[in-house]
């Protein structure tokens, strides 16, 4: 299996002297699927953030044999927790239109690519509507459209099923299934990652404690109560 995501030694503490991430090391294959886990504070966000450079972290992040850079940062797609961060234009179109502009597409261009980011997530009838109109299934739904219009190569989803109802987890799920790129996902929904993640990380106080399939690590219901997951 290719290797499209490779971290070594990341290491992350603010200016206070408090570190938050040690040490951390773990790669990803093309098409796989690996969930973070682990409890509020673990550090899941933040090692999100640092593998895409909005914090500066030491250690190596590679991304498709290369360190990352603004001229592979492109290939990645992301989703943030809140769709606030990420919707905020008059439309929903234009929100899914935006990436694309500034990324240099034209505009007849960039609007057909959102268009069918739109319909791929079943909002092609909403995308005249502001965000703050639509439900929070809906604007996570969007959210997901406005990262995949750009047609990275990896995903990376920060708690993507925070404050959704079963409904909507399942909705998202399925669509998540379906995709053949690499994902990377932080939750503390374990179910949710049941269904999706080939493989866990387990976060506890920024260290990676253990890792392996997702079976293997969520039948280890010790394992779990010692990360605070259950």
């Amino acid at each position: 299996m290719k290797t499209v995501l490779e971290v070594r030694e990341l290491t992350f503490g603010y200016d206070s002297g408090q570190r938050c991430l040690h040490d951390i090391n773990f790669s990803v294959g093309e098409g796989e699927c690996v969930g973070i886990v682990g409890a509020n504070g673990a550090g899941k966000s933040t090692l999100l953030w640092c593998l895409l450079g909005l914090l500066k972290a030491k250690g190596v992040v590679n991304v498709f044999g290369e360190k990352l850079s603004k001229r592979n940062l492109g290939r990645i797609g992301v989703v943030f927790q809140n769709p606030e961060d990420q919707l905020f234009m008059p439309t929903l179109l234009q929100d899914v239109t935006l990436p694309l502009l500034n990324r240099g597409a034209t505009a007849d261009a960039a609007a057909e690519k959102a268009q069918a980011a739109l319909r791929s997530m079943g909002l092609e009838n909403v995308g005249h509507r502001p965000a703050s109109q639509l439900s929070l299934g809906e604007r996570k739904r969007a959210s997901l459209a406005a990262a995949l219009a750009g047609s990275p190569e990896i995903l990376f989803l920060d708690e993507p099923t925070a404050e959704l109802d079963g409904r909507s987890v399942r909705q998202l799920t399925r669509v998540l299934t379906d995709l053949p790129i690499a994902r990377v996902i932080t939750s503390h929904h374990l179910d949710f990652l049941r269904s999706l993640a080939s493989r866990l990380l387990v976060l506890w106080q920024g260290k990676i404690i253990a890792e392996g399939p997702t079976q293997q690590i969520l039948s280890d219901a010790g394992l779990l109560e010692s990360a605070g997951l259950i």
